[in-house]
């Protein structure tokens, strides 16, 4: 028979190296039972929680910079507010003929001859906000407000799908806010359509701002003067 071995007596270090891998390997057999229990939502959650967090430490979240307004020329062509729209002439007088406003004294009328067509599918209302009702003179006050056809005169409401039309608009201002010669710059809107539900229905125009400036010198317009050209 051959001789046993004597077993080589542990050393303290030996003992805490081999106590440090068990309760090592303990601790992780617990964590992955634990991380079994876990929800996968909550795991998502608290990831998102920790890209937040890290975001926030380097200064937040990029902002998306917002488009600046473009700047044109009386001819150009803007589309804004699903409306295609081109300043055409500006004008400024007294009681201007066919203007569709009367102003008061101490005040003037300034007219702005544009084309617009809507490219929406469906008529719109043209003296609202996101339509022919955002077209305002930039640094300018207006008072009243107007819009008419240039064919013929009359009063425009609606916008038609795919129609041009040529339309005169007209504000009455401070007599001192501008005069014949200046320029000003006719500020077209825009603005972001959204379809309601629930409470709100059908399609709705929000977000207006400010989408182009077009710069136009203003002519002298005689009181009998309608405005057409």
């Amino acid at each position: 028979m051959g001789e046993e071995q004597d077993a080589e007596p542990t050393t303290p270090e030996v003992a805490e190296a081999a106590a440090r891998a068990a309760s090592e390997a303990r601790a992780a057999t617990w964590a992955r039972k634990m991380a079994e229990r876990v929800p996968t939502g909550w795991l998502i959650t608290g990831a998102g929680a920790v890209l937040l967090a890290s975001t926030a430490a380097f200064g937040g979240l990029a902002t998306v910079p917002t488009p600046q307004p473009s700047e044109l020329r009386a001819g150009d062509h803007y589309v804004g507010s699903e409306l295609d729209m081109a300043v055409l002439s500006a004008g400024i007088g007294g009681e201007v003929k066919g203007a569709g406003v009367i102003p008061d004294v101490g005040e003037k009328t300034i007219v702005v001859v544009l084309d617009v067509t809507n490219e929406y599918t469906a008529p719109r209302l043209a003296r609202v906000k996101d339509t022919l009702g955002g077209i305002q003179l930039d640094g300018i006050e207006t008072r009243r407000f107007d819009v008419n056809r240039v064919a013929d005169g009359s009063g425009v409401s609606t916008l038609q799908p795919d129609v041009p039309t040529r339309v005169r608009i007209a504000w009455t201002v401070d007599e001192k806010a501008a005069a014949a010669g200046d320029e000003i710059r006719v500020v077209l809107p825009d603005s972001t359509r959204f379809t309601g539900s629930f409470a709100t229905r059908g399609e709705y125009w929000e977000d207006i701002h400010p989408g182009a400036y077009v710069t136009v010198r203003l002519d002298e317009l005689p009181a009998v003067d309608e405005g057409t050209s």
